[in-house]
């Protein structure tokens, strides 16, 4: 009772995130609008048409990518589909995301994920197809163009901001949610109570803003030489990062998505990331699941010297002293708001820029280091080409407790929960029953519907020890 009651009081006094998700979904919208707007002017002239075209297809790019996303999520319930895709075409679909979240909406059986994590993934297609590129190309077009007007110069900012307030707000958000805190003490919890909050919150915003704008206008000066650089530069730093996620065993993604499409699922998801983090330094992307912490670390640190080196080698256009005085002004800034930052949040945190653990050891944690039924059964909520290593004791397990879970019925013990088990490990006597309610599907192929929170907020690794998640 007293649990039930704690989290209806938790959900009605969340006004900081309904502010946060608000704003987030305001701006988005801004963002497109200003997009839209710069496109009009762009194709009002035959010298600055391309432009237009590029930064529509941007645009478009990303309303393919939240369609496929609203399909996959909805694929269920075909009434459901129709309704987000015509949510989406709209352009509206951030404020409804804000609300869902707001409201506190729960995840509906046909989903794959929660209203929070819906929104976290379209904020991560708005960064990686409209923001992100939509900075590089404006500030390519400026410098070609020489056009300083306050239509193009509103716009690029509009897009950093928006990059940054969604950053800054997928970390935040993270971090204090009681949930996180709870199952995942030793990454979960920098964020200290009280006044220094609001700003922490500043100084991730600002970080990502700044290094977006430092990041896309080192790319825009490349590019101005030979658009190729930029493209061997950006495809070398992927492969590389690539590499050593498959040289250290952590290359699928979390996502229980087995198959091809896994191994697509997991490369398209990993480009995503790096890209996000490479122009705008999202901080809970140093989490093992990610980049892990000692590759962001590094990865922060090889985007602002190689921004350096692009407008050594490249820039030879006018007011060289002024370029470089703004390059090393939003620099120094970044520098002294991430320093702010890590001054500011809880010390014993700090050590989490700097862990090697990979996903998979993470992933293992969940069951290894798990003292409760409840505390391992979210091993299934992961990959199981990263726990392979346990595949053995988790069917043990599975097999050992099923009759007891179903005369008990704890509450994780649900349909959506069972129909990721593949099917060799329930009961014989039940196997048919569980087939039958997965419509014929054989267990264990494809994608199995999850609480997409699970990603972070359940996994009880990250060095914890053992008792210390309760």
């Amino acid at each position: 009772m007293m649990t039930v009651v704690a989290r209806r009081l938790l959900g009605e006094v969340s006004w900081g995130l309904k502010l946060r998700v608000c704003m987030g979904a305001g701006l988005s919208v801004l963002d497109m609008a200003t997009d839209i707007f710069v496109v009009v002017g762009y194709m009002g002239k035959e010298e600055t048409r391309g432009y237009g075209y590029s930064l529509l297809g941007m645009l478009a790019g990303c309303m393919a990518l939240q369609l496929l996303f609203v399909f996959v999520q909805n694929s269920k319930k075909p009434s459901a589909v129709a309704k987000e895709m015509l949510i989406v075409l709209s352009m509206l679909k951030p404020g409804f995301d804000a609300a869902r979240v707001a409201s506190g909406k729960k995840m509906e059986e046909h989903q794959s994920m929660d209203a929070k994590t819906e929104l976290v993934a379209t904020k991560g297609i708005e960064l990686v197809c409209e923001s992100i590129p939509g900075c590089v190309l404006q500030l390519y077009a400026i410098l070609k163009t020489k056009d300083y007007s306050n239509r193009t110069a509103g716009s690029v900012m509009v897009s950093a901001l928006t990059a940054g307030f969604s950053s800054a707000s997928v970390s935040f958000d993270y971090d204090v949610d009681p949930l996180a805190r709870k199952h995942t003490p030793d990454f979960y919890g920098y964020v200290p109570d009280g006044g220094s909050r609001t700003l922490i919150f500043a100084c991730m915003l600002l970080n990502s803003s700044l290094l977006l704008a430092v990041r896309s206008f080192s790319a825009a000066i490349i590019m101005q030489k030979k658009k190729r650089y930029f493209m061997i530069y950006m495809a070398g730093d992927q492969v590389l990062y690539l590499l050593q996620k498959i040289a250290r065993g952590d290359f699928h993604y979390w996502m229980p998505v087995d198959g091809a499409i896994g191994l697509f699922v997991s490369l398209l998801m990993r480009v995503m990331v790096k890209t996000v983090t490479d122009f705008t330094g999202l901080v809970q992307f140093r989490h093992a699941y990610e980049l892990g912490g000692v590759y962001w670390t590094a990865n922060m640190l090889l985007a602002l010297a190689t921004s350096f080196v692009f407008l050594w080698v490249f820039y030879d256009g006018d007011n060289k002293e002024a370029v470089w005085t703004l390059m090393l002004g939003a620099s120094g800034t970044w520098l002294v708001t991430f320093a702010v930052f890590l001054l500011l949040m809880k010390p014993q945190y700090r050590s989490t820029f700097f862990s090697w653990k990979t996903g998979k050891e993470l992933a293992m944690d969940i069951f290894t280091k798990g003292e409760t039924d409840e505390d391992k059964h979210h091993i299934l909520e992961c990959n199981m080409k990263q726990w392979k290593k346990v595949r053995g004791d988790v069917r043990e397990w599975v097999e050992g407790g099923w009759w007891r879970w179903r005369e008990e019925k704890p509450e994780w013990f649900s349909e959506a929960w069972i129909a990721r088990l593949p099917l060799k490990w329930i009961p014989a006597e039940e196997r048919s029953e569980v087939e039958s309610a997965r419509g014929g599907a054989s267990g264990g192929r494809g994608f199995r519907g999850t609480n997409g929170r699970a990603k972070y907020a359940v996994a009880v690794g990250a060095t914890v020890a053992p008792g210390g998640s309760k």
